[in-house]
């Protein structure tokens, strides 16, 4: 597998233009200050990630700028209306139909980890508007994980507001615990996802 750098991605000037926007806004509005050892990234990642704000994506891609990591978003926001199905296309979103019963995300996800690439997602399923601990979590990542045999790499984000610095912690890689020899079950992937949520729970600041 590649390193999943932007060079090797061969993005569009459109998408380039959309990453070097994003990369002056956060750094002049945003400055994110990260809490603790940010861990170096050179193979492919599945970043299981707090979600608080919309911009939780977008201060992670920047933090990793010179990788390429793909953020998943729902289907029903990408398809809100033009600007936003161009806009989460240019932004190298992948989309998840949370209404249905698609497994397009998670094979669109399995590619992108196999070109070297990494998946940024939210378990939590939505935005956690009141700000407060973690929602419980679903177990697409979990499934995500046992599929690509990908490193997990927790993330919390911190609430954000103006002018203040956006501040979050990002943990170290970890793999989640093996398959059974029966195969996965229900109990497993809950178990898994609660696991997790700990990790992610864990870099709280």
């Amino acid at each position: 597998m590649g390193g999943g750098t932007v060079r090797e991605a061969g993005l569009s000037i459109a998408d380039r233009c959309l990453r070097g926007f994003s990369w002056l806004m956060v750094k002049a509005v945003h400055r994110p200050k990260v809490h603790g050892t940010k861990p170096v990234i050179d193979k492919p990642t599945i970043f299981v990630c707090r979600h608080v704000g919309l911009m939780d994506p977008v201060i992670l891609m920047v933090e990793y700028y010179h990788q390429l990591l793909h953020p998943t978003v729902a289907l029903d926001y990408y398809d809100k209306n033009a600007f936003t199905r161009s806009f989460y296309t240019h932004a190298q979103c992948i989309t998840i139909d949370r209404k249905g019963h698609s497994q397009d995300w998670l094979d669109n996800c399995l590619a992108a980890l196999g070109r070297g690439e990494s998946i940024i997602i939210f378990p939590e399923g939505k935005r956690n508007k009141s700000g407060e601990g973690l929602l419980p979590f679903h177990t697409g990542a979990v499934r995500l994980a046992a599929a690509s045999g990908a490193q997990v790499v927790p993330v919390w984000n911190a609430v954000w507001n103006f002018p203040h610095r956006y501040n979050l912690s990002v943990g170290e890689p970890f793999t989640i615990d093996p398959v059974p020899e029966g195969g996965i079950t229900a109990e497993w992937l809950h178990d898994q996802a609660d696991k997790m949520r700990q990790k992610v729970a864990a870099q709280e600041f």
